[in-house]
Parts: C-alpha cells; sequence; structure tokens
C-alpha cells in the first residue's frame, strides 16, 4: 500500500530521494576511487527516480519489490524504505560527518572535481565556497602541487571571480542579454529561462550575462551545444550537461548559463542574481532557522529534506521574509530592505 496518495507529494518523494543518491553519490567521489562504484550505484539510482512517473512509495511494499527496479539493489531499496517511514538515511547523516559537506556543493563547477576539492580541504583546510575565496584572495593555492596559474584561473572563472571583458553599462548589457536570452528560449528542450546576475540587479554597470534555464536533463546537452554554436559567440571557456560559458564577439562579454530542474529554478535564479552579500545574508538566516540554503533549494539542516526552490516568492516567504526586488539585493556598503514578517 502506498505511503502517500496526493499526487504532487509523490513526485516530491521521488525528487527528493533523487536529490539525496546524488548527493550521496558526490560523497563517494570525494571519499575516492575505491567508493566509485558506490558513487556510480547511488548516481544511477538517482536518475532513475527522477524519471519515475510514478510514486516510487507504492513499491515500497517490500525490499524485494523495490529490488525488482532497474538502477535500484538491495542496499538502496532499504535507504528508499528507510526514508518513507523515517524521513531520513542514516547512512547519508553518517557520510556528511566524513566529508567537508558544504565544499561539495563546488564539485560539478569547472576545475574542482573531487580530487581537488579533497586536496584544497586536506592541505588548506578549506570547507566551503567563502573559505576557498580567501584563499585564492591570499594566493594560497599557488603553495598547492599541481595548483598553476591555469589551473587557478578555471577555478576563478568557475566562482565568478574574474570576467572575459571589462564592465559595460546597464542599457548596453540589457540589450545583448536580452538578444542572447531571446535566442536561448526558440532552443528545443528549453522549458523557461531568465536572465540573473546583476543585469538582473539592475547595477550601473555589468560585467557579464548570466542565464538561468529550465531544460530535463535528456535535453540539456542539446541546449549546451546549441548554446555555445550561437552565431555571436566567439570562445568557448567552458561546457558541460548543466553550464557552460562563453565569450561573445561583441565586446568580449561572458555569457554563463545554468540548466536546471524546475523545482530548482528559484533557488537558482535566487543564487545566481546575488549579490553575494545578499546570498551570505540569507544563508546566515537559514543557519540561525535550523535549515541551509543553496542554489538548489532550501533544505532542513538535519535530514537535508527539500522545503523550497521551485519560486523565489517562496523562499523569502518560507524564511518569514519580505520579497526583495533584485534590484533592493545589497551589495558591499549598501544597505538593505530585508524585513522579517
Amino acid at each position: 500500500m502506498p505511503f502517500i496518495t496526493d499526487d504532487k507529494k509523490a513526485v516530491q518523494n521521488n525528487l527528493e530521494l533523487s536529490s539525496i543518491f546524488h548527493q550521496m553519490a558526490d560523497c563517494y567521489r570525494y571519499l575516492g576511487n575505491e567508493e566509485r562504484f558506490r558513487a556510480i550505484a547511488y548516481e544511477n539510482a538517482a536518475k532513475v527516480l527522477h524519471n519515475m512517473k510514478e510514486d516510487i512509495s507504492a513499491y515500497a511494499t517490500d525490499i524485494k519489490s523495490l529490488d525488482a527496479i532497474g538502477g535500484i539493489g538491495e542496499s538502496i531499496a532499504e535507504k528508499i524504505m528507510e526514508y518513507l517511514h523515517t524521513g531520513r538515511i542514516k547512512t547519508f547523516e553518517q557520510l556528511k560527518k566524513k566529508v567537508p559537506f558544504e565544499l561539495l556543493e563546488l564539485m560539478h563547477s569547472n576545475g574542482l572535481g573531487p580530487a581537488t576539492l579533497k586536496t584544497l580541504h586536506e592541505k588548506l583546510s578549506i570547507s566551503n565556497r567563502e573559505n576557498l575565496i580567501q584563499a585564492i584572495e591570499r594566493d594560497k593555492l599557488k603553495t598547492l602541487k599541481g595548483f598553476g596559474d591555469k589551473k587557478i584561473e578555471i577555478i576563478k572563472q568557475s566562482l565568478k571571480l574574474v570576467k572575459a571583458g571589462s564592465r559595460m553599462p546597464l542599457a548596453e548589457a540589457a540589450k545583448i542579454g536580452n538578444e542572447i536570452l531571446s535566442a536561448v528560449k526558440e532552443m528545443p528542450g528549453v522549458q523557461k529561462a531568465e536572465l540573473a546576475g546583476s543585469l538582473r540587479r539592475k547595477k550601473e554597470t555589468v560585467g557579464d550575462i548570466d542565464i538561468v534555464i529550465v531544460a530535463e536533463p535528456k535535453n540539456r546537452k542539446g541546449v549546451v551545444t546549441k548554446f555555445i554554436q550561437l552565431p555571436q559567440v566567439a570562445k568557448v571557456l567552458a561546457k558541460g550537461l548543466t553550464k557552460a560559458s562563453v565569450v561573445l564577439k561583441q565586446n568580449d562579454v561572458q555569457v554563463d548559463i545554468r540548466l536546471v530542474h524546475n523545482y530548482e529554478f528559484g533557488a537558482a535564479l535566487l543564487y545566481f542574481t546575488g549579490s553575494k552579500e545578499h546570498n551570505v545574508k540569507l544563508r546566515t538566516i537559514a543557519k540561525q532557522r535550523g535549515y541551509k540554503i543553496n542554489e538548489y533549494g532550501i533544505f532542513d539542516a538535519v535530514t537535508n529534506k527539500r522545503i523550497a526552490g521551485e519560486t523565489e516568492e517562496g523562499m523569502y516567504a518560507f524564511l518569514k521574509l519580505r520579497y526583495i526586488k533584485p534590484e533592493d539585493r545589497l551589495d558591499k556598503g549598501e544597505t538593505e530592505k530585508a524585513v522579517v514578517k
């Protein structure tokens, strides 16, 4: 008998388990080559759950029923049952204590694979994005073997610490950004797309252009391929299944795209709109209330259960904050109109 009958909640079960297994796969990748088979198994299970149309709880009458689903073995089936009964997975909680869990959020960024992150943590005690930025600013990465100028430059680009060209007036950036956005929206597989970054915040000058795109995983390779082949593109800086960066022929403008699920769209738009100071403030508020917030959503800090992320408005509301328009989100030295409800 299914644990859940409500369709929307049923789909949420699948998505939450998919997210947890994806993060468990990242933990195992970080732990090293000896855990590679576990990493593959959990990543495969995450994909199966994400693509399932039926509620996984309908199969959770016993371990054998779950084990019969392709891509889900007995061990993972046991964890699905555990999650559906308790709302958490003990092995996942143990894994988060063995790895620098916040740092793993960077694992799929260009130049920041599991081996690189492990070196950064073990040699420089870097545990999150802020630690890494501070280490770069203090030139600490140059002390590490294998971290030459080119590698550090790639990491800086991934963290958006360097830009391809100089800053543009807002009107010029808006014209270029909207032209690229219109082209992106016409691409097969793109469900929706919006500008982010300082352009969305309507800053007087804009350094580069950010676009957040909703596309199903099966369509993302095609979207990225179409994007990097746009006639406006002069050079490809990076490409993958969830992101790509190019430099345009016009004024050496850098354009970054991020491809996300619809249920992550609000979180990604909020994160990539910034500013950095605004994001730090929101993370602090979330942490004080027992949650964590990142580009994928708001999660319970203990169980890692997804709570919000589909819309920006829903995320502010959950944190009991009034919605803050992008142009009012603070930069260094500015005040902010964040008001607790």
